[in-house]
């Protein structure tokens, strides 16, 4: 039996709802993930969720990365830390975005060679690097960002993003792993 279950609709709290329609509105979609309904009965955690995707997310509409950095370095950071789901759900939207399986394969070999613009590639290596070793950033990091065209601004947003990614693969491998029959 699995530890987690995906609640029936007529069972779902009107708050909860209310961040479960918003997180509709925002991705543009018309069904929800079984990794966010896992987290119906919680309303709290919706609500921080659907605001840090919002926030500092940004995987739809404006933002001072375009798309296709944000989703490689989703995918990048989901790769590193093993989530499954969110590995799956960026290479899909890669996908619709004109990139190949083979190319994406080859961003994970070697993150260095993505065919984005210079700034854009130094967002998806400090996205990377900060999500999964933030301890190693060094003050001539930041002199190296500044170099490749990256504000202090960018920097915070770097940041921010690589936060939004790291919480979004716990989650999403929390809930996958509870959805799961023993």
């Amino acid at each position: 039996m699995a530890f987690f279950d995906v609640p029936r609709d007529e069972d779902i709290t009107p708050e909860a709802r209310q961040w479960l329609d918003e997180l509709k509105r925002l991705r543009g979609i018309d069904t929800i993930p079984r990794s966010w309904m896992a987290y119906a009965g919680t309303p709290r955690i919706l609500e921080a969720r659907v605001t840090a995707e919002n926030r500092l997310g940004k995987l739809h509409g404006a933002a001072a990365f375009s798309g296709e950095a944000r989703w490689v370095a989703f995918m990048l950071v989901a790769h590193a830390r093993r989530c499954d789901g969110c590995f799956g759900a960026s290479r899909i939207q890669l996908t619709s975005l004109g990139f190949d399986e083979p190319a994406l394969d080859g961003f994970c070999a070697n993150p260095a060679v993505l065919p984005l613009p210079e700034r854009e590639r130094a967002f998806v290596k400090y996205v990377l690097r900060i999500a999964t070793d933030p301890s190693e950033l060094q003050p001539k990091d930041f002199h190296e960002m500044q170099a490749q065209g990256l504000s202090a601004d960018d920097v915070r947003d770097i940041a921010g993003f690589a936060a939004w990614a790291v919480m979004n693969t716990i989650f999403t491998t929390v809930a996958n792993t509870g959805l799961q029959e023993d």
